[in-house]
């Protein structure tokens, strides 16, 4: 590129063209190549930069790794779902056919009320009964009246109304307290009235006395006896009777116009005649004691109305 020559010599010191150096004299280029290479050196400082500049970059390339390393996805293990224990289903049940229920619709009776002007009592009965009223024979010893109000044949309900003499009443009490088993005695009031009830049950049938109290006469002097006997196998009769029972009252001679209801029908004894029927119960110590005071004939058991 250029060439520089030697004062002395006149030749050229150091010529750069393909990095050839020549010197006129050998013993003078040795002497001299020193100080010429410094001062070459010196002179192209950016030469030599820009050739550790490239070999750098060589030895970068060389070591480069070749690429990115491949990415490897990590795929996360998830654990089996928890292996939970076999459970049975329910088994259906089959649906159970409703039962038929029997209702049993029972028709409560109607009542009317019925009265007795002369005995001076009234009371209410069922519609469909027909009751009638006799003069009994009086007992022995006895004097007074006796008379018995039939309301259900066959002396299943009835009440007997006496003058009260001589504490007839007992007489009722006693025929009752001889019933088997022995009844169970109560005071009850009903209407005004104070009864000694007497109850017993045997054989099928319920009997029930209702005897008045000395001190409940009413107005003519009259005390009344209640009789009935109920069939167990009838549910309701027991309760029908006792409806009737609790309707039972007296009543004044100034109300006798007023009180409503009809007339009970009375049997009138032939002519000539006081009375040819006995008492059913509470008679005199001989006719109680062959009755036994007992339940009427064709007591005991279930039976139908009468």
């Amino acid at each position: 590129m250029f060439a520089r020559t030697s004062g002395d010599t006149g030749l050229p010191l150091c010529v750069v063209a393909g990095c050839t150096t020549v010197f006129g004299d050998p013993a003078a280029g040795k002497s001299l190549m020193p100080s010429a290479e410094k001062k070459l050196f010196m002179r192209c400082p950016g030469i030599f930069l820009f050739l550790l500049v490239i070999a750098c970059i060589f030895i970068a390339g060389c070591t480069q790794p070749p690429g990115p390393a491949p990415v490897t996805t990590v795929v996360p293990v998830t654990s089996p779902p928890p292996v939970l224990p076999a459970t049975t289903p329910p088994t259906a049940v089959p649906p159970s056919t409703p039962q038929p229920v029997v209702t049993i619709v029972r028709q409560a009776p109607l009542f009317k009320n019925v009265k007795d002007s002369q005995l001076m009592f009234a009371l209410q009965v069922p519609e469909e009964w027909n009751l009638s009223t006799r003069r009994l024979a009086n007992p022995e010893n006895f004097e007074g009246f006796m008379y018995q109000t039939d309301l259900v044949g066959n002396n299943t309900f009835f009440i007997t109304t006496f003058t009260d003499y001589r504490s007839r009443e007992q007489n009722f009490r006693d025929a009752f307290l001889e019933w088997s088993p022995a009844p169970n005695r109560t005071i009850v009031t009903i209407n005004g009235i104070g009864f000694d009830r007497f109850e017993s049950t045997a054989n099928g049938t319920t009997q029930v006395g209702y005897v008045a109290r000395k001190g409940s006469t009413n107005e003519q002097g009259y005390l009344s006896v209640l009789y009935f006997s109920a069939d167990t196998c009838d549910q309701y009769e027991k309760e029908d009777f006792e409806k009737v029972v609790s309707s039972f009252r007296y009543f004044t001679s100034e109300d006798a116009s007023t009180v409503p209801g009809e007339e009970i029908y009375k049997i009138i004894p032939p002519k000539g005649e006081s009375g040819g029927t006995k008492s059913t119960v509470g008679g005199s110590s001989s006719e109680s004691s062959s009755s036994g005071g007992g339940p009427p004939a064709g007591g005991g058991g279930c039976h139908g109305p009468g």
